[in-house]
């Protein structure tokens, strides 16, 4: 499964620039809940780290419910998207986020930084 390695990483960086930028400005977050609705909370700080192993994913951790709550999910570049028209589109995942355990250090280490834990 090495097809993302033909994408264009400054088409890549773009796409999760562009999602970052829209992430300061989102102030609600709805969430898709495992058995079944979806739940409505605001949307706080975030801090963001590029899988070091799969570059066309970003992890994002992100305060949410009034700072009461942390989320922990990622952008992924749709592969099916890229083979089907060459086009990059993110799509959101929330459940079983898997992580090299340096990216995951690194990710509560920014998260730290800015003062989301």
């Amino acid at each position: 499964m090495s097809e993302w390695k033909d994408i264009p990483r400054k088409d890549v960086d773009k796409a999760f620039d562009e999602k970052i930028e829209y992430l300061k400005k989102k102030k609600t977050i709805w969430e898709k809940l495992p058995l079944g609705g979806y739940s409505e909370s605001d949307a706080g700080d975030f801090v963001t780290l590029i899988d070091s192993a799969y570059p066309i994913k970003m992890f994002v951790l992100q305060e949410m419910s009034k700072d009461q709550y942390i989320r922990i999910g990622y952008y992924v570049v749709s592969l099916k998207k890229w083979k089907e028209k060459g086009e990059i589109q993110l799509v959101w995942g929330q459940f079983n986020p898997s992580y090299l355990k340096k990216d995951f250090l690194l990710l509560l280490e920014k998260a730290r930084k800015e003062k989301i834990l």
